[in-house]
């Protein structure tokens, strides 16, 4: 009892500190974040999950924001001025492009999916140590911290193909 009060009165003060985002794939299958849900297309608000967030059941709940995080934009699909015509894009191949977003990609799928693992058992530590329980508010924001860091890494290098036009099947 006292560790759940324990838990319970550190997530009430962490809680200002822990930020949502929201992901959602375009009819391109394009995974796009945002921290603003309202900056979603309307026509994706519906599919769009929320990610990072402990209050809250992400298959039922509005979506609210991630700090950090950008909304992408698809780029149009003529020439462009960093050379689309020719094949590159900003003077690199599109297996360039991906083989430098595939790992910033993976690397937000896996810590997205950690925050997912810790949130579960934040909410119903049975079968862990106390000492792994009290740890858990921590590991949470600092799986929060790393997640943040590497959206804003993967959302930068994705505006960065926006720009020069790079087709969404080479974004992951």
């Amino acid at each position: 009892m006292k560790l759940i009060l324990a838990v319970a009165g550190i997530l009430i003060f962490a809680a200002p500190l822990m930020a949502e985002t929201y992901s959602w794939e375009d009819e391109k299958g394009t995974v796009n974040f945002t921290e603003n849900y309202t900056s979603i297309p309307a026509k994706y608000r519906k599919k769009a999950r929320k990610l990072g967030d402990m209050g809250s059941d992400t298959s039922s709940a509005p979506p609210a924001a991630i700090s950090g995080a950008k909304e992408t934009v698809n780029a149009g699909t003529g020439a462009s001025p960093s050379g689309e015509a020719s094949g590159l894009f900003n003077g690199r191949k599109p297996e360039a492009w991906q083989q430098e977003m595939r790992p910033l990609y993976a690397e937000v799928k896996r810590l997205e999916q950690q925050l997912i693992e810790l949130e579960s058992l934040i909410r119903k530590p049975a079968g862990i140590s106390k000492s792994r329980a009290d740890g858990l508010p921590q590991e949470f924001r600092e799986t929060q911290r790393l997640y943040n860091q590497a959206l804003k890494q993967y959302n930068s290098m994705n505006d960065d193909a926006n720009t020069v036009g790079l087709p969404a099947e080479f974004r992951k």
